[in-house]
């Protein structure tokens, strides 16, 4: 049976004509009602406002009315004093009458008294017994004016108005005026014709000749503005539409080719309107005429752009459908080899000077024809290839085979019951498994019995199809009972047959690296060196047993020591020593506690012991037998005997505090008081909670506070302390002296501050400080003509701060000051606190030009070795020896000795404390080369005068003390 057919271009057309019908047609139709509904909108606002100007004018009506009937009463009042008040009000309508009706247009007024009779009357259009009684009755009793509509074969506006003279009530002064008036206005103001409609009551006489009759509507029409025209098209109108449908919406008339739109305007509400209406007739001939033509101009031009679409879409389409017909007669002949058809495409392609699809299909048509022909060569070519390729995938397969056997992971296959179907070289060698026997292995017996069946049904549901992976980490028990642990990762392998298909299984031997993660998370909570817990666990550990305190309310402790002789041994004899000696205390310290004690190492040379469910009494033991255990403690590193002592701190719970910090905080404070009350022998001392030490430890609190308050706001200063040269007899330099300004403006010396900043870490923030404020001050010197040298003193931190020297380059380098005019001063104490660095950082300085001088030499360990390893310009003799130096001679033998052992090596001495002139006798005679003192100057916050100094006398030296005076 043939198949129907139907062009393309056809089918095209008839589609597009269907869309453009439909839209064109839709876009006529909502124009033509969006046009119709705006004209509909501006009739709307036009009735509205008419609406609103017969409300006004009626209103306006009303006020006049009463203005009149007021301004009469008024009249009245005035002029008829003494005579009654009933004629005295009658004379004065009476006169005023004729101006009334003639100027202010009152048809009739009528006078009533009290029970409603009439008193007088004016004006014959109204007769005063055809108003309403009710009317004259409601007046009276709410004394107060009544304004109405009254209708009877035409309509006045009535107003009725009590009438007041002095005190007492007269009557009801009633004023009535026709409509026709505001008739003629609102015909005026809006050019529309209007008329009044009244109904026609029943059995009522004719018409009068002055009013126009409707009998369909049983009305009648008075005061009718463009008649007899308006009538004949009211009266058309009234013979087909009932008077009720125009009441409720407008309605438009056509008469001899004219369009008349009618409106009724209600003229009152009450029943003696009797429903007279305001009839608006208006030619809207004009506004029709322009929405028709509207309309009209929409549909000729849809129909104009409907024709013209069609006859584009046919044009580009016809010839391109006739080439089309040509290419699809000639595929088949290409299909079929026949080349010849090559040559006829390339003559009926067309120009080419705007290409379409249809060129571009010519030129695939002929393009296929050649690929054709090409394709013919490479079908011959690809079969050698196919027989190459072959060649290579067993080369292929081989590599695959090989890489499966030689890497260190487990890959194997498995089948529904999980049975092995393929193992590499790696899993044979974990598994035990020979290849032969593949067949007679599960997969899971070799898998823990208690994560079998999760195993199981992971792998089920693989082959289910419910999931495409599945991972997991298990125990592997190998052959030779060897327990791996093995990450998996399972995969379907699908096949056409569900019963052949297989499971690929890849699995990584994980058991060295959960080794090492078990090593690493021991190292998380573990010090290696003594493997104790460190800080982060003990912390821990500490924070479970105050819950536990919470729960049982029992009470423990906490006992904080460190070595005190930890420096000294590690600089003296090598870290190596150190690690030896912190080894045997963590020994000492497992075999003094219980087992239910935790044991830590925080850091450095510091121990914890946290001890549960125990007392005061306990927790004092236990530092007793510490103390005696520690204190058997011998170190031998190069040669040199170290004997230990340590420094105990104790801090009950709950007693001393309820969190981890503040008991931690209490026991090292402790521990600092043991260590203040002796060095010579291990010492422990019990936190308490006493007034002095809560003050000491407050103290503490408020002069950080107090400190850090002074950095902000810049009230730290330098005082400037004289050394004399001791051989020329002349000032020879300055040391400076660091001084607070407290709250009050009052100097505190630094003894009271610098060991708070050094033990609360402020003293960082002081050296900086200080280092600045004597640059500063030497480069304020040079500008006022006084070249001296300074010298700062630094804590023992500063010095091991890394970016000292790259801190102090840019300060001198900013002022750009000579650098050998900086001395730096260390104490001797803080120097051998870590020698190396000491020896390091002075280096470097000295290099760069910097001086350096060693201060309190002799008071702390006053070993030569030091000061031969320490590359100083100066040694700072202390001043304990020198203030009684006359007094006491072993103070001489020391400063001498000194002395003549500072300048051996090069170096030169300064005595401090020279109090009285035998001193400096003394000190002259044993060769000292500078001494300061009070006798030689005190700190003031200047320099001497400039002609004190004496020719030749080297640069001065501004020495800043932060830790003495």
């Amino acid at each position: 049976m043939k198949k129907s057919f139907l062009s393309l271009k056809w089918q095209a057309v008839l589609s597009v004509s269907f869309i453009l019908v439909l839209g064109v047609g839709l876009i006529t139709y909502f124009g033509k009602n969006n046009l119709e509904q705006t004209y509909v909108n501006q009739r709307d606002r036009v009735f509205q406002d008419r609406q609103k100007a017969v409300a006004g004018a009626l209103q306006a009506m009303q006020l006049q009315l009463l203005q009149l009937a007021g301004h009469m009463q008024g009249l009245a009042g005035a002029t008829e004093e003494g005579v009654g008040s009933a004629d005295a009000l009658r004379r004065t309508l009476e006169y005023n009458w004729d101006q009334l009706n003639f100027e202010w247009d009152v048809d009739a007024m009528v006078l009533y008294n009290t029970v409603g009779s009439v008193i007088d009357a004016w004006g014959g259009g109204v007769p005063a017994q055809a108003l309403s009684a009710q009317w004259v009755a409601e007046a009276n009793r709410v004394e107060a004016p009544v304004t109405e509509i009254w209708c009877d074969r035409s309509c006045w506006q009535t107003v009725s108005v009590p009438v007041f003279l002095n005190t007492s009530t007269v009557g009801v002064l009633s004023l009535t005026r026709s409509l026709a008036g505001a008739v003629l206005q609102f015909h005026d103001a809006t050019l529309a014709d209007v008329g009044i409609l009244v109904p026609r009551r029943a059995g009522a006489a004719e018409p009068l000749e002055s009013m126009w009759p409707l009998g369909h509507w049983q009305h009648d029409l008075v005061a009718l503005t463009g008649a007899p025209l308006t009538y004949n098209v009211l009266e058309q109108m009234s013979s087909g539409l009932p008077i009720a449908e125009l009441a409720r919406a407008r309605a438009i008339q056509v008469w001899e080719n004219r369009h008349y739109e009618i409106s009724l305007i209600p003229l009152g509400q009450t029943s003696d309107a009797k429903g007279a209406r305001m009839v608006v007739l208006e030619d809207v001939s004009a506004d029709v005429g322009r929405l028709q033509s509207t309309l009209a101009g929409f549909f000729l031009a849809a129909i104009a752009i409907l024709l013209l679409a069609e006859a584009v879409l046919l044009w580009l389409l016809w010839l391109p459908m006739v080439r089309l017909q040509v290419v699809a007669k000639a595929l088949p002949l290409l299909a079929q080899s026949n080349r010849d058809m090559t040559l006829n495409l390339t003559q009926l392609r067309g120009p080419r000077l705007i290409r379409n699809e249809i060129h571009d299909l010519f030129d695939a048509a002929i393009l296929l024809s050649r690929k054709l022909e090409r394709l013919d060569l490479t079908v011959k070519s690809r079969t050698k290839g196919l027989k190459r390729r072959s060649r290579e995938l067993l080369e292929e397969r081989n590599f695959v085979t090989t890489l499966l056997n030689n890497v260190h992971v487990v890959i194997l296959t498995q089948d529904r019951h999980r049975r092995l179907r393929l193992l590499n070289t790696e899993g044979q060698r974990l598994t035990g498994v020979a290849k032969n026997g593949l067949q007679h292995v599960r997969f899971t017996d070799y898998i823990e019995d208690d994560q079998r069946g999760e195993i199981e049904r992971g792998i089920e549901a693989l082959f289910a199809g419910t999931a495409s992976q599945f991972h997991h980490e298990s125990d592997f028990i190998s052959d030779s009972g060897k327990r791996l642990h093995m990450d998996w990762y399972h995969s379907h392998l699908p096949n056409t047959n569900a019963e052949d298909s297989l499971v690929l299984s890849v699995g990584l031997d994980l058991t060295a690296r959960k080794i090492a993660e078990r090593n690493l998370a021991w190292l998380a909570d573990h010090d290696p060196l003594t493997e104790l817990f460190n800080r982060r666990r003990f912390q821990t550990e500490f924070a479970q047993a105050l819950k536990k305190y919470d729960r049982f309310k029992q009470p423990g402790a906490l006992v904080f020591f460190d070595v005190d002789q930890f420096k000294t041994v590690n600089d003296a004899s090598g870290h190596p020593a150190g690690d030896r000696l912190l080894c045997e205390i963590a020994v000492k310290l497992a075999h003094a506690v219980r087992d239910t004690d935790t044991l830590a190492r925080l850091g450095g040379d510091e121990f914890a012991v946290l001890m549960e469910q125990t007392n005061r009494d306990g927790a004092i033991a236990l530092a007793n037998k510490l103390c005696e255990l520690i204190s058997d403690t011998e170190v031998i590193g190069n040669k040199t005997l170290h004997r230990i002592t340590i420094s105990v701190g104790i801090a009950l719970y709950p007693e001393h505090g309820e969190s981890v910090d503040e008991l931690m905080a209490n026991a090292d404070f402790a521990m600092y008081k043991s260590k203040a009350e002796s060095n010579a022998r291990s010492n422990w001392h019990l936190y308490s909670a006493d007034a002095p030490e809560r003050y000491e430890l407050q103290k503490r609190v408020d002069w950080k506070a107090r400190i850090k308050d002074a950095l902000d706001d810049g009230r730290l200063l330098l005082h400037y302390q004289p050394i004399l040269d001791v051989s020329g007899n002349c000032i020879s330099h300055y040391e400076s002296l660091v001084r607070m300004v407290d709250e009050r403006g009052e100097l505190v010396p630094p003894g009271m501050f610098i060991q708070i900043a050094e033990k609360t870490g402020l003293i960082h923030e002081i050296d900086r400080y200080v280092v600045n404020m004597a640059v500063a001050a030497l480069d304020s010197f040079r500008r006022q003509g006084r070249d001296i040298t300074l010298s700062v003193n630094l804590s023992a931190k500063a010095i091991a701060n890394s970016d000292f020297v790259a801190t102090i380059e840019g300060l001198v380098k900013a002022y750009n000051i000579d650098r050998s005019h900086l001395i730096f001063e260390l104490t001797e104490t803080s120097a051998v606190e870590d020698i190396v660095t000491a020896a390091e950082v002075i280096g470097r300085c000295c290099k760069l030009g910097y001086k350096f001088a060693l201060d309190d030499f002799g008071v702390g360990f006053a070993s030569w070795f030091y000061l031969r390893r320490l590359p100083v310009d100066y040694v700072k003799i202390d001043g304990s020896f020198v203030r009684h130096l006359a007094k006491n001679f072993e103070d001489r033998l020391f400063v001498k000795a000194i002395n003549d052992v500072a300048q051996g090596l090069g170096k030169k001495t300064i005595a401090e404390f020279v109090e009285d002139e035998i001193a400096l006798e003394l000190l002259t005679k044993f060769g000292v080369d500078y001494a300061q003192g009070y006798f030689i100057g005190k700190p003031q916050p200047s320099l001497l005068p400039s002609d004190q100094k004496l020719a030749g006398i080297a640069p001065a030296e501004v020495m800043t003390e932060l830790n003495t005076q």
